[in-house]
């Protein structure tokens, strides 16, 4: 017999070897691995099911459970004027509406634009759902006006002389004084809130604080007429002192209608402006006692 005969008879009694039935501990062995794969099969599929079941879940809760569906949810402290329908309206809120979808920074910056308040707290309220909200209103002190692009509009400002718009005003309460502050302007807002805050001492009453284009800002206090402080504002304080020392010193038939005005751009030396008998006006120096 040829090698290739012989080599090709091995090979098919090696094949006839192969087809025979597997010892006992190999084939417990491969039904193990197999029960292991089933095994792993069976939790991949479990973990599935409840990852889905989980999300679904969730997201009926979401959806259903953790959302905005009327402004009884919305609670309003630190205002009594500004109720729910009033803090509803500026925010521009809507119903239903998911309560994680509400982003709390987006409705403080509105309600700080639409409302008469100058903070604002908003946080999300889980259990039960709802919104919290805390507001400190602004409090206007004084009737204002100013030129705007359609000519002069209507306002108030608060003790900071922030300017308030009326239509944001009327929704708080009225001035506290019965000041008005003619042509506000932005650059001249912290002079005029320092004449505000000592309104009480520069006469009995104070009723205008006259702002002019260029800066210079002037008064009209009953007691004493109109008054020019001009743009200094570091002469402030020496000029409250000088309108105190005029209100007890200048004579009656000083004040008033009958002169055209106190000029106080230097307070160090006050000059009364009398209201001319003839063409010409005569300055005359005001005594400070």
């Amino acid at each position: 017999m040829s090698p290739d005969a012989s080599s090709k008879k091995g090979l098919k009694f090696g094949k006839r070897k192969s087809q025979g039935p597997l010892p006992p501990g190999v084939e417990r062995r491969r039904r193990l691995r197999q029960e292991r794969r089933q095994e792993r099969l069976i939790q991949l599929w479990r973990l599935v099911f409840f990852l889905l079941t989980a999300t679904g879940l969730s997201w009926l809760l979401l959806t259903l459970g953790w959302s905005l569906r009327s402004s009884s949810q919305i609670q309003i402290s630190g205002s009594q004027r500004m109720d729910e329908t009033v803090v509803v309206k500026a925010a521009g809120l809507t119903f239903p509406q998911s309560l994680l979808s509400l982003e709390p920074g987006e409705i403080e910056t509105k309600l700080t634009q639409e409302l008469p308040v100058q903070e604002v707290s908003v946080q999300r309220r889980l259990l039960p759902p709802g919104l919290d909200i805390q507001l400190v209103e602004r409090r206007p002190v004084a009737a204002a006006t100013r030129m705007g692009p359609k000519g002069i509009e209507q306002g108030m400002v608060d003790r900071k002389a922030q300017w308030m718009p009326m239509d944001m005003a009327k929704q708080g309460e009225k001035p506290a004084s019965g000041v008005k502050v003619e042509g506000w302007i932005s650059n001249r807002r912290a002079v005029i809130a320092r004449i505000l805050q000592q309104r009480d001492q520069l006469g009995r009453p104070l009723k205008t604080i006259v702002v002019e284009p260029a800066g210079d800002v002037s008064l009209r206090i009953e007691t004493l007429g109109l008054v020019h402080l001009g743009a200094n504002d570091t002469l402030l304080d020496q000029q409250f002192k000088t309108i105190a020392q005029l209100n007890q010193s200048l004579p009656p038939k000083l004040r008033g209608a009958s002169s055209e005005g106190l000029d106080l751009s230097d307070p160090s030396q006050p000059e009364l402006k009398l209201r001319p008998k003839s063409n010409s006006a005569t300055p005359e120096k005001a005594s400070e006692g």
